[in-house]
């Protein structure tokens, strides 16, 4: 009895277990299958991931033989928008030179001077001039191009390299300061004036043959009639003389040009003095000649050199600040340059690009 209980109670204990231990088999099994699969070799995961996954990545020739052909874009041509500070500046400049052009030709009048009879100072004859105001206005506008082209040009070695930008920059400067000191020059010789050495000559006035020696005449009519109003009117025009204030302005800023832009380890020693010492003479031969050839006296020579000495001196000052400004502001954009780091290595030096 006992031994037939006990086999009924292992049958059924049997029969409730199994498919327990059936599904728990199974288990044990797909988790061995995971565990076998992780233990393959490396060679054989990466010979089985080589079969199975493959990227066909074409390279850059391949790209660029795929994609059409584009045309080249058309070069942009220079457009300057109409600004309201543009506008302004160009209304400017044309009344400025307007003022100076009716200033020059007699059509804004100054104060009627009076002479002193049979004054020795202004008794010299007309002979001309040297440096003629075609002469001074052509030489003024060339000699600081040129000076700018050559340095550039000496600087960069290539006509391709030379920076155009950087040359309109000074030329422009250049003008602006020109034309301030001629502004200032013709201001004083409406407001102060003076007679030339040749007035007497020039002018022929009517009251001259029978004053008194010494006197002071006041009123009187210019009778002469060798010459066209232009020279009657500029005949009391002396003070200052705009030919010392306009090449000495216009030599002094050319070798400050030189003397900053040419390189001298390209040029030799010898060469900058030398390009130096002929803008200096061209300012010289263009104020000593108004001396000899009768058109100034010394003291007028003498107030234009200094006007445009000190004109030229302002314009360098503001050059050189603005140039200044501007180099600091290219140092700032090459420290925010775009940097290569290698991320992986900490260590790893950075490549500017």
């Amino acid at each position: 009895m006992r031994n037939s209980l006990k086999n009924n109670l292992r049958n059924s204990l049997e029969l409730r277990i199994k498919p327990y231990y059936s599904r728990l088999h199974v288990n044990d099994d797909n988790n061995d299958r995971e565990d076998n699969k992780g233990m393959v070799s490396p060679a054989a995961a990466e010979r089985a991931a080589s079969a199975t996954v493959r990227l066909n990545m074409p390279t850059i020739a391949d790209q660029t033989k795929q994609l059409p052909a584009q045309p080249r874009p058309a070069k942009t041509k220079f457009t300057r928008r109409i600004t309201p500070a543009f506008a302004s500046n160009v209304f400017l400049a044309i009344l400025v030179l307007s003022l100076l052009v009716l200033a020059e030709f007699g059509f804004i009048p100054g104060p009627k001077l009076g002479y002193y009879c049979q004054d020795p100072s202004i008794s010299h004859k007309f002979q001309g001039e040297v440096v003629s105001p075609l002469v001074l206005l052509v030489g003024s506008l060339v000699l600081p191009l040129l000076v700018l082209l050559c340095t550039e040009l000496i600087a960069s070695r290539t006509f391709k390299k030379v920076d155009c930008g950087l040359v309109w920059y000074y030329y422009k400067e250049c003008a602006i300061g020109c034309i301030l000191v001629l502004a200032l020059t013709q201001i004083a010789k409406v407001l102060v004036g003076e007679h030339r050495p040749h007035f007497f000559d020039v002018c022929e006035p009517d009251t001259a043959q029978g004053c008194v020696p010494g006197s002071f005449v006041e009123s009187y009519r210019c009778t002469s009639a060798r010459f066209s109003g232009y020279f009657l009117v500029d005949s009391s025009r002396s003070f200052p003389s705009g030919h010392s204030s306009v090449s000495w302005f216009v030599g002094v800023f050319s070798a400050y040009v030189i003397q900053t832009r040419l390189p001298s380890v390209r040029t030799g020693r010898l060469l900058k003095p030398f390009l130096i010492s002929l803008c200096l003479t061209w300012s010289l031969l263009c104020s000593l000649t108004r001396i000899t050839d009768r058109r100034h006296h010394w003291w007028d020579v003498l107030a234009g050199t200094t006007l445009g000495v000190l004109g030229a001196l302002y314009t360098i000052q503001m050059v050189h600040k603005k140039m200044h400004g501007s180099s600091s502001m290219a140092n700032k954009v090459c420290s925010s340059t775009t940097t290569l780091v290698d991320v992986k290595n900490k260590d790893a030096t950075s490549v500017i690009i």
